[in-house]
């Protein structure tokens, strides 16, 4: 197998990861809006999770991009992405 393929195959395995994450986290937000539509103290917890989640994943990304000298989301295109 030639480079080029191997790197491509690992490649399509990243994408099928993220579309797989994708899916999570959309199920996820669905989740988090029906318990917070539920109960106000359901607002304060679900928040907490998901403050816990971001500051966890951003935190990770962050300690690999320093370790990795090679910033992962100084690399983004926040615009293409469309936020908001």
């Amino acid at each position: 197998m030639s480079i080029g393929t191997e790197q491509q195959l690992r490649i399509e395995h990243l994408a099928e990861k993220l579309r797989g994450l994708s899916r999570e986290l959309k199920d996820t937000v669905d989740l988090s809006i029906q318990l917070r539509a539920e109960s106000a103290q359901n607002k304060n917890e679900v928040a907490r999770l998901w403050e816990d989640f971001l500051g966890q994943l951003f935190g990770y990304i962050k300690q690999r991009s320093k370790e990795s000298r090679d910033n992962l989301l100084a690399s983004l295109s926040w615009s293409r992405m469309k936020l908001f």
